[in-house]
């Protein structure tokens, strides 16, 4: 009864459900290093085009709100964060690759990197998603949307809010995939990483 339990995750096998698990951790890791690498290329031509463009006499549309530029610490901490995600994302990917392991040996060890990455994807992304969204609610309101760069800063802090959520879903069943595996294989070690048996045999013959 209890190993038929273990067996489904939502109404559909196990291993099913963590293949399909990591095809979408792959589609969803890609768009996102895609979105932060754009942001990170980009950033500085953007900032010096909006510089270049800023308007210096009040609009009247605005009823004489006048602009307020994000300081360099704002613009520093944008472009340190898109890095930092995007050498996480690097090593959320390697994880990917090392669980596709457990496809075939069926080890949970092989497991283990991804679902670490997970924890800490739900920290990058929001840690993501609140360096964007400081950097454009330091703007005055009437700009914060009015430049390229910026309604593309407000898709990229979605898509990252997006992934946050997301990834509590993934760990989820990913956390399911490894007791899965615990609890049918253990925690045998792989046989093509297994140390050879040490024989006691000498290469020479006795001498007497």
């Amino acid at each position: 009864m209890t190993a038929h339990h273990t067996d489904r995750a939502c109404c559909c096998n196990v291993v099913t459900a963590a293949g399909l698990i990591t095809s979408l951790q792959m589609v969803v890791l890609v768009i996102a290093m895609a979105s932060t690498g754009l942001v990170l290329d980009r950033y500085r031509l953007w900032e010096t085009y909006e510089l270049h463009s800023s308007i210096t006499t009040p609009d009247p549309t605005t009823n004489g709100t006048v602009k307020t530029l994000p300081n360099i610490w704002a613009k520093a901490f944008v472009e340190l964060g898109m890095a930092w995600y995007i050498a996480f994302g690097s090593f959320w990917l390697f994880s990917l690759f090392i669980m596709c392991f457990s496809f075939k040996y069926y080890r949970p060890v092989f497991v283990l990197p991804n679902f670490i990455a997970l924890i800490v994807g739900i920290f990058m992304n929001a840690f993501g998603f609140a360096v964007i969204l400081g950097r454009i609610l330091y703007v005055s309101k009437p700009y914060r949307t009015i430049y390229y760069e910026d309604a593309m800063l407000v898709y990229v802090m979605a898509y990252l809010l997006f992934v946050f959520i997301i990834n509590f879903v993934f760990l989820f069943f990913v956390s399911k995939y490894h007791k899965y595996l615990g609890h049918r294989y253990g925690s045998q070690i792989p046989k093509f990483i297994q140390p050879r048996p040490r024989t006691h045999r000498s290469v020479y013959p006795d001498e007497y």
